[in-house]
């Protein structure tokens, strides 16, 4: 082989590493990049998890008394926020019966008191979620608004127009 050849050989292969090395950092750019969103992601949904503070039926496994994995993530969310702040707990009965929804009850603060939260400063309810929720003005106008798109929908049906 010939000096020329080796020296372009050489070359091409120093070349494709350094293509290799920019685009190893072009993935390692990208990795940062997602997981800086989904940084931001988990700061706004435990944000969430903390103002609504309510457990769920469907945070417990269907029929039974202990928390399947969303309700133990939500409610170690919760058990971080409540063992620094006091707060109040809601845990939704729904349809479930009152023997279930009593061990439901104590599974969870069973749960805080592990996770080191003093229970004494939390109060526990079948409450509504938490939130700023929406002036009671606001709420009337949604509800007139949608009445009045369903007596619109009905006059149009007898009408024999479809439209909506």
């Amino acid at each position: 082989m010939k000096f020329a050849d080796v020296a372009a050989m050489c070359i091409v292969c120093s070349l494709l590493v350094g293509c290799e090395e920019q685009v190893s950092k072009q993935e390692a750019g990208k990795k940062l990049d997602v997981e800086l969103v989904n940084a931001l992601n988990n700061i706004g949904l435990e944000n969430a998890i903390v103002s609504q503070h309510t457990l769920f039926p469907y945070h417990f496994v269907q029929d039974g008394e202990t928390l399947n994995k969303l309700g133990q993530r939500d409610l170690a969310v919760l058990a971080t926020h409540f063992a620094k702040h006091p707060g109040s707990l809601n845990v939704r009965r729904g349809d479930t019966p009152a023997e279930l929804y009593d061990a439901r009850v104590a599974h969870a603060v069973q749960q805080l008191k592990q996770a080191g939260v003093r229970t004494d400063r939390l109060s526990i309810s079948d409450g509504m979620p938490g939130g700023t929720g929406m002036p009671s003005e606001r709420v009337v106008m949604i509800l007139l608004n949608e009445s009045n798109k369903d007596s619109t929908k009905r006059r149009t049906a007898v009408s024999g127009r479809i439209t909506e």
